[in-house]
């Protein structure tokens, strides 16, 4: 009876060792199902685990940034505290570089609210070779970076040459595409701040009407809406193609809707030149505008092929406006306001797209609008929604380049002779299974394919990723306060040192082209 028990008994140890064999054996063997993995799960002693980290940085939906601006520069909680202190221990050393300093104090402000962010594939596969042109890492001391310059800088010609002329009847216009790395306009307000210092301030140039701390935010300019409206982005779709110049459409709900915008300083001045981008529409008094608090009388439309465009020439600079619309239905894309001269730096960034996202947009509507807006520069940030993508560690990564090189293709189509500019995606981390913080696998990868479309495309390229340090660099940042315990975007002070890295390089730029040393 005794030998019966014994023997079942092993027999159900036996079942129970094979049962866990057979749930452990594929976790760790497929890198999809790392996360799952008990040393990942439970974490490393000493260190919390990956979703304390995760709730650290608090929901996706519930933003990046708590609401008020001083705290986008502190941890969110004890847990994310601990997370940046012990991270130390993980974490490589930054080597030493020479430095420049000089790096202006930005008030930290509220960044926009982040959509979920794609999970990471772990695609298996060793990462590309970075290219010896941008191997110089930056340094993390406080208030300080180093100069790495743009790759292919000589493409960006058409734009000096244009900030050189003198008899430009308006700025010099930048257009910059990105995702919510961009969208809390951290990186941009910086470089926007930095250039027009140097060649005049034209103005906010194009906002979207439909923005929203949810999808996008600007440090320059405030919009807000009055009435019903749908607000549609190319994140989700759902609006043939029809999301004008930046990606968000504001879709009027009702005939008594309004959009007031105003700059983000009380008293200064947007311009004097107004330009409304909507639907075509059926009236011709669709749409009325007070400038100043008093009505306007002098708007005039111009019919394009897929939309309308109301222009404004104002006698007295506009520092505020309201733009009431009468039609039911009518799309709103957004306004331009700028002066005679300077330049524009104009964010059109949505939360949570990646370079697929892109698809979404009618290619003809968006070229449409921006043959009217005629930019000098376009600026393409694109890739932190791609770092669980496929193709990027397929064979070579053709799958990727290709997609990324038509995305880029699509936003260029209206301005083929403006330059261009491609910027890498910052670093984003993961946990190994021995609870180190470590670039995720199609980091290095990425980076080097959009190095490469660059190249095919004939567009400059600034390597954000090498810039932070390249390899492992968030734990770094994470450590310094300059990066998320999501372990995926940065922090306000993260974001102005990485506007302040572009606006070097893009000024040594400039100086270069005037053949300084």
């Amino acid at each position: 009876m005794f030998k019966a028990q014994a023997s079942s008994a092993r027999w159900h140890l036996l079942q129970m060792l094979a049962a866990a064999l057979c749930v452990l054996v594929p976790l760790y063997s497929l890198d999809a199902a790392r996360t799952l993995r008990p040393t990942r799960v439970l974490g490393p002693v000493g260190l919390p685990s990956s979703q304390e980290i995760v709730t650290a940085a608090g929901s996706a939906d519930a933003g990046l940034a708590p609401d008020d601006g001083q705290a986008a520069d502190r941890p969110t909680n004890k847990v994310a505290s601990e997370v940046a202190a012990k991270v130390a221990t993980h974490a490589p050393q930054a080597p030493a570089a020479q430095t420049r300093s000089g790096e202006a104090s930005v008030k930290p402000a509220q960044t926009a609210a982040d959509a979920k962010p794609t999970q990471d594939a772990a695609v298996a596969g060793a990462a590309a070779p970075v290219s010896a042109a941008a191997k110089a890492p930056a340094s993390l001391a406080s208030g300080q970076s180093v100069l790495l310059p743009i790759e292919g800088v000589e493409h960006l010609r058409p734009f000096y040459s244009a900030l050189a002329r003198t008899d430009r009847a308006g700025p010099v216009r930048v257009l910059h595409y990105g995702d919510s790395t961009l969208a809390g306009d951290g990186i941009a307000k910086t470089v926007r701040r930095r250039l027009k210092a140097e060649f005049g301030d034209g103005g906010p140039g194009f906002f979207v009407a439909g923005m929203d701390p949810r999808w996008m935010r600007r440090d320059d300019v405030r919009v807000q809406r009055s009435g019903e409206w749908d607000i549609l982005t190319i994140l989700h779709g759902g609006n043939q193609g029809r999301y004008g110049l930046g990606g968000i459409v504001a879709k009027a709900r009702g005939a008594a809707a309004g959009v007031q915008f105003a700059p983000a300083r009380s008293g200064q001045a947007l311009g004097q030149k107004l330009e409304i981008y909507a639907q075509k529409s059926r009236r011709s008094d669709a749409l009325r505008l007070q400038v100043n608090g008093a009505p306007v009388t002098a708007l005039r439309r111009i019919e394009h092929a897929s939309f309308d465009q109301w222009l404004l020439e104002h006698p007295e600079p506009i520092v505020s406006g309201q733009l009431l619309v009468q039609e039911n239905g009518l799309e709103i894309y957004g306004l331009a306001l700028e002066t005679g001269q300077g330049i524009t730096w104009e964010t059109t960034a949505v939360v949570g797209i990646a370079s697929g996202s892109i698809r979404q947009f009618n290619a003809e509507h968006l070229a449409d609008q921006t043959r009217v807006r005629q930019p000098e520069l376009i600026v393409v940030m694109l890739g932190g929604n791609d770092a669980g993508h496929g193709g990027i560690l397929q064979g070579d990564g053709r799958i990727y380049r290709e997609g990324f090189m038509r995305a880029v293709g699509v936003l260029r189509r209206g301005a083929p002779t403006a330059a261009c500019l491609l910027m890498s995606p910052t670093d984003q981390a993961m946990l190994d299974d021995e609870g180190r913080l470590v670039s995720k696998k199609t980091m290095a990868r990425m980076v080097e394919l959009q190095r490469q479309a660059s190249r095919e495309l004939g567009c400059a390229f600034w390597d954000s990723w090498q810039f932070m340090g390249g390899q492992n660099a968030f734990a770094r940042w994470l450590q310094q306060g300059l990066a998320w315990t999501d372990l995926m975007h940065l922090t306000e002070k993260g974001l102005h040192r990485i506007g302040q890295g572009l606006a070097d390089a893009l000024l040594h730029g400039h100086e270069q082209h005037k053949g300084r040393p």
